[in-house]
């Protein structure tokens, strides 16, 4: 009898879920854009508290820009973004707030990627699945002017955190 207790404490003992820690680590650089994804969060409703995330750079992730470990939106998940540190993914900042958000909007909101196109053909999300320069001013001229996409940023963030964000005029 005395062992058979003993078995049964020992495997109740054994089958404890161990308790989950999140940890927080975002390097010094991109801090300032998951505190603008909180901010912007609250501008829109959302109140956000991110106390589970890892942010680092890493050579392995292959030829993607950045990913993040999961779409779940357990709370029992460690979540992990890797921005790649070998590809030239942007070449301005606001290229790089995108790409963290978009990886946010995976590890955060549970969203995945939406490659859904406006009437006008553009990207309808922020989760399209290889883009980060939906609001970014561009690099070309047209007609001897600067392109400047910042306009869109708005209507990018509205619709990152509400998928049923109307269509916006410019793109009709």
């Amino acid at each position: 009898m005395r062992i058979a207790v003993i078995c049964l404490l020992l495997l109740m003992a054994c089958s404890r879920d161990e308790e989950f820690t999140p940890v927080y680590n975002v390097p010094e650089d991109l801090q300032a854009i998951v505190d603008t994804f909180v901010y912007e969060a609250s501008q829109r409703g959302i109140s956000l508290s991110i106390t589970n995330l890892i942010i680092q750079y890493s050579e392995a992730v292959g030829s993607v820009c950045g990913s993040c470990n999961s779409s779940a939106l357990s709370e029992n998940i460690q979540k992990v973004i890797t921005i790649n540190a070998n590809t030239p993914c942007w070449t301005e900042p606001l290229e790089l707030e995108n790409l963290v958000f978009h990886e946010l909007g995976h590890c955060v909101l549970g969203r995945v990627h939406n490659d859904a196109r406006l009437p006008n053909g553009e990207p309808k999300s922020m989760m399209v699945e290889s883009n980060v320069s939906l609001y970014s001013p561009c690099i070309y001229q047209v007609d001897d002017k600067p392109c400047n996409n910042t306009f869109k940023r708005d209507y990018y963030l509205d619709e990152l955190f509400n998928e049923n964000t109307p269509v916006p005029p410019w793109g009709e």
